[in-house]
């Protein structure tokens, strides 16, 4: 049962990570405990399963927010993203596990996030539809370094921060789903990159909260050979692994940079 354990409430940020699945959790600090008997518990309950009913029958949504109740601050927020290239049975996996471990990891919180390889789950008491925030995030680094020379490194790097760059620029005018996916060739090997924000958000919310991100990866990860920030509002990332199953491609490239792009 949802929130069946009574726990003292904290801030949490969980990490777990095998080589099939990632998965994060944030609960908010700034927010006030609740119990099961009261009106946002009850009304927190209806909105993550309206979630996940709608998409166990509506199965062409990658995101979706509702609300549920009447009366603040009794009103629960909830919005899910699934990845692009995430079949629908697989996104509605995700959410009904993230759900499960926003239960487990935040059981007072009023506020929290859920992040995956497959899916983000958010839910508050205060509004959060076509609201951006980046200000909620989290990053993880490829454990390994892409050279172990300094100078290879940087190199690396100004390559993939201009490559993630025109990739949320491609993102942000994307207007239906705010989200590009490319492969960029660099030596021998290919850079792979993803970037996406939650469709509600306005093409300038999505591209501050994509370069915001995009600015946190070498802040956290310079030298490393993949890296990803996810926020509440976007999540960038990259590899030198496919890491993506989309199918088909096409190539666009700017003077100087080979990049495919993935088109959707």
């Amino acid at each position: 049962m949802f929130l069946s354990f009574l726990f003292l409430w904290f801030s949490v940020l969980i990490f777990t990570a095998t080589a099939a699945e990632f998965r994060t959790h944030y609960c908010d600090i700034n927010t006030t405990s609740h119990i099961n008997n009261t009106s946002f518990y009850s009304n927190l309950v209806q909105v993550l399963d309206s979630l996940a009913l709608d998409y166990n029958t509506i199965n062409d949504k990658r995101f979706l927010n509702e609300s549920t109740g009447s009366i603040q601050p009794d009103i629960a927020y909830g919005l899910y993203l699934c990845r692009a290239d995430v079949l629908p049975s697989d996104c509605l996996n995700c959410l009904l596990n993230a759900r499960e471990d926003i239960n487990k990891t935040c059981p007072f919180s009023k506020a929290a996030v859920s992040w995956s390889d497959n899916c983000m789950l958010r839910y508050a008491n205060y509004s959060i539809a076509s609201v951006m925030n980046s200000n909620t995030f989290i990053p993880e680094c490829n454990k390994v370094n892409i050279s172990d020379v300094l100078s290879e490194q940087s190199k690396f790097w100004q390559d993939v921060m201009s490559f993630m760059g025109e990739l949320a620029n491609r993102a942000s005018n994307d207007l239906k789903g705010m989200l590009a996916y490319a492969e960029l060739s660099y030596n021998s090997e290919k850079i792979y990159g993803y970037v996406e924000c939650t469709p509600d958000l306005s093409s300038s919310a999505c591209h501050q909260c994509l370069q915001v991100s995009i600015d946190r990866l070498p802040l956290y990860c310079f030298g490393k050979r993949g890296a990803r920030v996810l926020a509440a509002s976007c999540n960038v990332r990259f590899e030198i692994y496919k890491f993506l199953q989309f199918s088909t491609a096409s190539s666009s490239a700017k003077p100087g940079i080979k990049i495919n792009f993935i088109m959707l």
